[in-house]
């Protein structure tokens, strides 16, 4: 986040000497009782639990008003939350950084990540509306090039007039809901810029699965069965999840298999189905695998672009064969935001959905089946309490192990380098500690090969291999590897 445009954006809004310290908001919601998902952990303990947010059904007001006094609720649990980030935002606190120096910080929200429900719940707004930009719903399948976001104080005051009962005409073009937002106190917090890329729900999910492959199916000679076909005839490979079964049968779909799926589709699609078809998948697994990129230069946003556009040039195709009538779809749209937040908060990987999704597991089903189901909620706080406990004891530990002596300057007031210099002069010997070396590699520096489980093709002559699979010199090259093998045992 450090190298987008925003902080240096909220920097110069801060007074002089101060130091900014982003905020990065995330909720979700999750049922208690069922694990499931990617099985891959983020970073550890660099997402902190705020607190359990309250899904109460509301039985006994009336249906007509359960569904605002449900959103109210959201915001007025957020805005108890975030209450104390109002006065720290505006006038800082004095906290000790890493380098041991205490400097005036101001924590300010700077990102808020959520699937698309849940960023329209955040912005006041109606799921068939764009949480960040004015575009009309029925305008979303439009490509608009930098669509203007928008004007968080506008919005604020057409909701207050709401709120008064003086809805305006803007009131409802804008698709805004009649709720007081928890984000209207907090300084400089541009509500509807802190919506960041979903890559999981958006792209992998959205963009690719529930529509492309949906479209490109529905196209396809054999729907289908033929696709499945196709899927299961994929040759065996080591980086590469084989569909046995295809994918029609599959009942729970996950990141990963979303991810794998994309690695071969374009595979699948060419040869059955139209060019324009193969040139619009082709377009947005570019733009998925772009939009993935760790790091971005011009170059890449560039690509990202293109991407973009390719497949808004092409996807009229679907509607001339007749599986869809229109693209009016908010994570279609939800493209056209992307290079915009890239430039202003980083790369999009970063604001992945799926290590929110992780975490439901380690902030509230793990806790959840620890309690007996009574009161769980305050079992589950009592439980988290106890791990965090647990994890700074053991940070605690670590650091006692380590040696509090490497991590104190000496008494000297000179370092270990000028220490060891000025004994060499003396003539005495210095003691030095070296670090243990890793056990990465092999004592005699032999390499690791990873094979595959189950082998594509066994039992495959020579024949075979130097001559259908174009491999002349195969005999040649297994001799020189096994005298090397043999020679390096040897040696060991």
């Amino acid at each position: 986040m450090w190298s987008g445009a925003w902080w240096e954006r909220v920097q110069k809004l801060l007074p002089k000497g101060a130091t900014l310290v982003p905020v990065i908001l995330t909720s979700d919601k999750t049922q208690l009782s069922n694990f499931s998902g990617d099985n891959w952990p983020p970073s550890f303990h660099a997402t902190v639990l705020l607190g359990y947010l309250p899904v109460a059904k509301l039985e006994s007001v009336p249906k007509a008003k359960r569904a605002v006094l449900a959103y109210q609720l959201f915001h007025n649990c957020m805005h108890s939350l975030l209450e104390p980030l109002v006065e720290a935002g505006r006038k800082g606190v004095e906290a000790v950084c890493a380098d041991g120096y205490v400097r005036r910080a101001h924590p300010i929200v700077a990102a808020y990540v959520a699937d698309h429900p849940q960023q329209c719940l955040v912005a006041c707004c109606q799921e068939n509306h764009c949480p960040k930009c004015p575009v009309q719903p029925n305008k979303r399948g439009v490509p608009v090039d930098l669509p203007v976001m928008q004007d968080p104080d506008k919005m604020l005051v057409m909701i207050c007039d709401a709120l008064e009962g003086n809805k305006g005409p803007g009131f409802a073009e804008a698709g805004l809901r009649s709720i007081h937002p928890f984000w209207a106190n907090l300084p400089h917090c541009d509500i509807f810029t802190c919506l960041t890329p979903d890559l999981l729900h958006q792209l992998h999910k959205g963009v690719f699965k529930d529509h492309t492959v949906k479209w490109v199916t529905a196209c396809m000679d054999g729907k289908e069965d033929e696709v499945d076909r196709r899927f299961q005839t994929m040759p065996l490979h080591l980086n590469l999840h084989h569909f046995k079964k295809g994918i029609s049968l599959v009942s729970q779909w996950t990141g990963n298999k979303y991810k794998q799926m994309e690695k071969v589709f374009l595979g699948v699609v060419a040869g059955a189905a139209d060019p324009d078809i193969v040139k619009v998948v082709r377009a947005v697994l570019g733009f998925v695998y772009y939009a993935h990129y760790k790091a971005h230069t011009e170059d890449s946003l560039s690509c990202l672009q293109d991407t973009w556009i390719r497949c808004h040039s092409h996807k009229h195709v679907f509607v001339c064969l007749g599986v869809c009538d229109d693209f009016n779809i908010p994570k279609l749209h939800s493209m056209s935001h992307y290079i915009d937040s890239i430039r202003l908060f980083g790369s999009a990987d970063g604001y992945n959905t799926e290590g929110p999704e992780r975490l439901h597991i380690n902030f509230a089903k793990l806790g959840y089946c620890t309690s007996n189901r009574k009161q769980y909620i305050q079992q589950m706080t009592t439980w988290m309490e106890c791990q965090d406990a647990f994890q700074r004891f053991d940070q605690y530990l670590q650091w006692l192990k380590a040696g509090r002596k490497s991590q104190l300057p000496s008494r000297s007031g000179y370092n270990d380098t000028e220490e060891a210099e000025d004994a060499e002069k003396d003539g005495k010997e210095v003691e030095q500690e070296t670090a243990p070396e890793s056990h990465a590699r092999a004592d005699n520096g032999s390499e690791e090969y990873n094979i595959s489980k189950h082998l594509a093709f066994p039992s495959t002559s020579v024949k075979t291999i130097t001559e259908e699979f174009g491999a002349p010199d195969f005999i040649h090259c297994l001799e020189e590897f096994v005298t090397k093998t043999v020679a390096s045992s040897s040696a060991s």
